[in-house]
């Protein structure tokens, strides 16, 4: 276990050397842990800076040429592929931790965490070795600099803003797929530059990251796994966690750019833990009054004491970040579940430009209802749903709604009926408001969507039309005949579009489609019905259309992309689809981590998969081809990502056609033609 040691000692987790007041960034500590005295006894050996045995050995295909960093778990190396040049960065586990099982076991749960999210600002792993006697990862390799660069000296909002948005955009990945880093600091973010814009963002280092309510080995008891400076007070206390962990990691950041220190300045692992768990920090403005009172105000609740005072998820945080950067004061937040008082009501009838904000909940007496319904598709392939619409504004709006809600966190694509006509817009579900909710805040139920990404032009389009609902209301806008040429197209497409079928039927394609062949298809479609936007339509035909193209645009983005055809090919039943993925490149530890996921949702269907699996192999053995493959088809049905019997269905499969092909050819021959030299 991890301590803290004078210079002249070597830590024991880490293998570094530093000073007895400083804390030791490494992974592992004993809770209680403070700082070890003089005559504190290093349990690792004192590392030798200038000898690394391992730089020049080969891991894998990859030659290590030098070392480019070091952390608690392990080394980071730029690898160079042996035969082609490519580079990687390696991080191999620190020799003296290859004996601790649960470490190791850390290491092959960052490779499944960071493929589990596969988002662009996370660092992707692309191998993973776990075997003794030294456990590794291939990683892509980062031409830039940590964020830790950085710290000391305050930066400028307009810095720190944009780079922690980005921050977000990783952890709401993360969350969304139940995973909480833990351990996020500004030595786990790295910033890589790409022309002459900001900096690019890559979080690293998921190597503590837990599965929430997954079926892993809990934290030993009397055991804190983070970094003190930047620690939750329910990580210390080993409470449970969850996405809210690391928001609170994003404040201390946060606070640490803006002012150039962090929020508790204490020595020490215990007095740091304390401090997070009992102290409040100073404001910001004291240390450094350039910072913006608005930014001040989402610092300073991301650093609440509870995770229920924060915010909700990381999109809420980046929307208050961004709208803190352009001078929007949040307001203070009221109690959860607090009825909204009456004097807290806009009388003066200004817009909203926040959405939901925390006091005011969704949809509340006043709020702005749209006159045209609001088309929603809730899940790819559904029909749209017609909402009623309110509290517009450039970040998302309400929908009213009783009986079953879509999830938290849900993905829905919405039709915004603007004033400038219809805009399709990919939204994520961030709040319910229950009818007793309702009730108690005189407002209707329903759910909140918050606009993902939202573009400049989105943005602009949401603000023309609530600045012209500011006047006296505008007449209504003429309504255009329909479109004799595009219903004749809409017609056409009204089947295999506008059903509940799955995406093969909406490209009109074969469940075994190449990717390639389903990308091109994808493309033709959305060309030929996007063409019908520069025709004269009535609101209906423009509705129907954008439905439409949110159908084949997800169409697309489903059965072009491996990793994410893989997850709906399983989730449909569709062993063939799944192995058109692992052609494209779907890696086994990408299926893997999928078949756990899908294995979760169905954990009934691997035992009696593994029936069918043995009976095939059997058959297989015997010689009876067609019988096997059947076996093997059935297994798959039930398990469609055991990537074993994938490969042995393709094997029994490209037999049975040599076998159907060999007769063929004997009827090919011309007559008289032996069969012989």
């Amino acid at each position: 276990m991890a301590e803290v040691v004078r210079s002249e000692r070597t830590c024991s987790a880490c293998g570094r050397r530093h000073g007895e007041e400083t804390s030791c960034d490494t992974l592992v500590r004993e809770a209680g842990d403070g700082v070890g005295g003089a005559g504190a006894e290093p349990v690792a050996p004192s590392m030798v800076e200038e000898v690394d045995p391992l730089l020049g050995t080969q891991m894998g295909s990859f030659r290590l040429v030098r070392r480019v960093g070091r952390g608690g778990m392990g080394s980071v190396y730029l690898g160079e592929h042996v035969s082609i040049g490519s580079r990687v960065a390696v991080k191999v586990l620190h020799e003296h931790l290859t004996r601790y099982p649960e470490l190791v076991q850390r290491f092959h749960a960052e490779a499944r965490a960071v493929n589990l999210i596969g988002h662009e600002n996370i660092v992707s792993i692309f191998d993973l070795n776990a075997a003794a006697p030294r456990p590794y990862l291939i990683m892509e390799f980062l031409e830039g600099a940590p964020l830790s660069a950085w710290v000391g000296t305050p930066l400028s909002a307009g810095a720190v803003v944009p780079m922690l948005a980005q921050v977000c955009d990783a952890l709401h990945a993360a969350h969304a797929r139940g995973i909480v880093h833990r351990d996020l600091k500004p030595d786990n973010i790295f910033l890589v530059k790409r022309g002459r814009g900001m900096p690019f963002v890559k979080v690293l280092d998921f190597g503590i990251a837990k599965l929430v309510d997954a079926s892993m080995p809990e934290t030993v008891a009397g055991i804190i796994v983070g970094t003190p400076e930047y620690m939750a007070p329910e990580q210390s206390l080993s409470r449970r966690l969850d996405g809210r962990a690391d928001l609170y990691a994003v404040g201390v950041i946060a606070y640490q750019l803006l002012t150039g220190r962090l929020p508790f300045p204490d020595e020490g692992l215990t007095a740091q833990l304390v401090a997070h768990q009992t102290r409040w920090p100073p404001a910001p403005r004291t240390i450094c009054p350039s910072v913006p009172p608005a930014l001040e105000a989402v610092v300073l609740r991301a650093l609440a004491k509870s995770p229920e005072d924060r915010y909700a998820n990381a999109l809420a945080l980046r929307t208050a970040l961004e709208q803190a950067l352009v001078g929007r004061t949040p307001p203070p937040r009221a109690a959860v579940g607090s009825p909204r008082p009456a004097a807290t009501a806009d009388p003066s009838g200004l817009r909203r430009t926040q959405l939901l904000a925390p006091p005011g909940p969704p949809g509340a007496m006043g709020g702005r209802t749209l006159p045209v319904p609001v088309q929603v598709i809730l899940q790819p392939g559904t029909q749209p749903r017609s909402f009623t619409g309110s509290d517009l504004s450039r970040g998302g709006v309400f929908l009213h709604a009783t009986g079953d809600l879509p999830p938290l966190f849900a993905r829905v694509q919405v039709v915004l009926p603007l004033s400038t006509g219809p805009l399709v817009v990919t939204c994520e579900v961030v709040r319910h408001v229950s009818p007793e909710q309702a009730h108690a805040w005189s407002m209707r139920p329903g759910f909140g969507v918050q606009f993902l990404a939202p573009s400049a032009t989105l943005k602009a389009r949401v603000e023309h039309h609530l600045s012209g609902a500011q006047a006296s209301p505008p007449p209504g806008p003429r309504e255009l005949p329909e479109d004799a040429e595009a219903e004749r197209v809409l017609g056409t497409y009204r089947e295999q579009l506008g059903g509940e079928g799955t995406h093969y039927a909406v490209l009109g394609l074969a469940p075994d489609v190449e990717l390639e062949s389903a990308r091109e298809r994808a493309r033709e479609l959305w060309t030929l019905l996007s063409a019908l936007r520069q025709r004269s339509l009535s609101r209906g035909q423009r509705a129907r259309l954008e439905a439409m193209l949110i159908r084949v645009r997800d169409a697309g983005d489903t059965l072009g992309v491996p990793l994410r055809r893989a997850r709906y090919d399983a989730r449909l039943g569709n062993p063939r689809g799944v192995a058109r993925c692992l052609e494209a490149g779907l890696t086994a530890i990408q299926a893997d981590a999928l078949r756990r996921e899908y294995l979760a949702e169905h954990p009934r269907s691997v035992g009696t998969a593994r029936v069918h699996f043995l009976t095939g192999s059997a058959l297989e053995r015997d010689g009876q081809l067609k019988r096997a493959l059947e076996a093997y088809e059935r297994g798959l049905q039930l398990d469609p990502l055991e990537w074993e019997f994938q490969q042995r269905r393709r094997v029994v499969d490209r037999a049975l056609g040599a076998r159907l092909m060999a007769p063929r050819n004997e009827r090919a021959r011309f007559p008289g033609e032996g069969t012989g030299p």
